[in-house]
């Protein structure tokens, strides 16, 4: 019975150890310095920690039994290092990390299928030859590797990304593939969209781009290369750039939305854009330096841009019919002398345009002339804008009103003096002026004695002794007392004469 306990209890120990060999109880994992200490992990189907490989001297290393790193697998610092392989390994639950390993030219993992973290390669000079997952397109599924973080692959000596074309992406921060000066190819057939930022730049000389899936990205930056493919392409809540290309047509059929600026230039060979659903741009939108694109007429339902507008070159025709809301301003420059502009003058003059500066005119390079055709207001009227026109109305409804009320007040001024005119009149008997005298009609009417006079004497007369009969003086004594002292002495001062 003894000996059938120790034979039993034997493996069960063997089985703990394994166990405690797989789990990494130090911050830094296992460290693989050597095959030696990758065969250690060969009876690990499962490793808990993360697996770094570093050390000089080493050429290849196999992890010849592990399926899955319960962590980060890191290789970086191994002057020597030229082939990775792990014939079994399916997942890697955290990043997979390259750095500078200038001779690395291999790396064979046939079963990976997920990668839970990122992929993060950078400085591998001599990398040619990558193997993920089973790339034969089967009749059912999608075949091919999962990563759920970023990918960046730097300065590589990678021809082509075959390895990532059945790829499947869960919301990627960002997708960088730059200065990989080999890469003629760029398939990422199995991105639908990214959330931050996509970045195709500085490969080979003419690489072709294929991203015919991708729907929704965050930016998006493509340089240096030969053909791009974003058919699927709809909104962007980021930038598109699109600069220093060998693409002779740039087509984004369904693209409507760009959530920040759009850019294309620097490239030689442009001379086609078709953007015919784009709407509107959150950003600045400039064309500039593509020196073989003579027409922009394929923005036709661009009327809102939240920058500037910037568009240069040799233009012969730029159409943007919808275009009315800008919150920068719109200047565009064409090195063809005959370059019309008076759509964009029309347009500029109408209150329905909204921009904060304009200018438009074609400029021979050395020569400060404008060349440009502009638009001239009919009879070289002066047009003004509609609140100028408001302001001048305003300001003539004033003064119309100010000029009712003076004319008003002279005419009252005036009809009040031909009364009082008729009034002295009417006093006036013989040219006597019976007010001047102190001697009111009344008083007149009412004394029958009182005699007619004249101011003026016939000629020769000798003005006579004044006899009044009694009456008469009584009259002229009341009529006296009711007027005002200065009144009388008038009165007393004039010669009267009787007639």
């Amino acid at each position: 019975m003894i000996l059938r306990w120790k034979r039993l209890a034997v493996p069960a120990l063997a089985g703990v150890s394994v166990a405690d060999n797989c789990t990494s109880t130090s911050s830094n994992g296992f460290i693989i310095d050597s095959q030696a200490a990758a065969d250690a992990l060969n009876s690990c189907s499962t490793v808990s920690g993360n697996v770094t490989i570093q050390g000089s001297g080493l050429t290849t290393i196999a992890l010849n039994g592990i399926q899955i790193i319960e962590g980060n697998l890191a290789a970086s610092g191994c002057d020597d290092l030229q082939t990775i392989t792990a014939p079994v390994l399916s997942q890697i639950s955290n990043n997979f990390t390259l750095f500078n390993l200038p001779l690395l030219a291999s790396l064979e993992f046939p079963l990976l299928d997920n990668v839970n973290g990122g992929i993060y390669w950078d400085t591998l000079p001599e990398l040619t030859d990558v193997s993920f997952g089973n790339l034969t397109a089967p009749t059912y599924g999608l075949p091919g590797t999962n990563v759920d973080g970023d990918i960046s692959i730097a300065s590589t000596g990678l021809s082509s990304l075959a390895f990532l074309n059945f790829t499947h992406y869960s919301n990627p921060a960002k997708i960088w593939i730059t200065r990989n000066r080999q890469l003629d190819t760029v398939n990422l057939t199995g991105l639908s969209w990214g959330s931050n930022s996509l970045a195709i730049v500085d490969n080979g000389p003419s690489a072709q781009i294929f991203l015919p899936d991708l729907r929704s990205v965050g930016a998006i930056t493509i340089e240096n290369a030969g053909h791009i493919d974003v058919s699927s392409l709809s909104e962007t809540s980021g930038s598109v750039n699109i600069s220093n290309n060998a693409v002779d047509v740039l087509s984004v059929p369904n693209l409507t939305d760009i959530g920040g600026s759009f850019i294309v230039e620097n490239n030689g060979l442009l001379d086609d854009i078709s953007l015919p659903l784009l709407t509107s741009v959150h950003g600045d939108l400039t064309v500039s330096n593509n020196s073989v694109l003579h027409m922009i007429g394929d923005l036709n339902q661009l009327w809102y841009c939240e920058g500037s507008i910037d568009l240069s070159g040799d233009f012969q025709t730029v159409t943007l019919p919808s275009l009315r809301n800008i919150i920068g301003g719109f200047h565009l420059n064409s090195s063809d002398p005959d370059f019309n502009c008076t759509t964009f003058d029309k347009l500029a003059s109408e209150t329905s345009w909204s921009s904060s500066f304009y200018s438009c005119g074609a400029y021979v390079p050395g020569s400060p002339k404008d060349l440009a055709i502009h638009y001239q207001t009919p009879n070289n009227e002066f047009k003004l804008s509609k609140p100028v026109k408001a302001i001048i109305i305003i300001l003539s409804v004033i003064v119309g009103l100010f000029l009712c009320a003076l004319l008003l007040r002279l005419y009252s001024r005036k009809t009040a003096g031909r009364r009082g005119s008729l009034s002295r009149n009417r006093s006036r008997e013989d040219g006597v002026d019976l007010d001047e005298t102190g001697v009111t009609r009344s008083a007149e009417e009412g004394a029958d004695a009182l005699p007619k006079y004249r101011r003026v004497g016939e000629p020769g007369e000798v003005p006579p002794v004044y006899q009044a009969s009694e009456d008469a003086v009584e009259a002229g004594n009341q009529n006296t007392e009711m007027a005002s002292s200065s009144a009388s002495v008038t009165a007393r001062r004039r010669w009267f004469f009787w007639s």
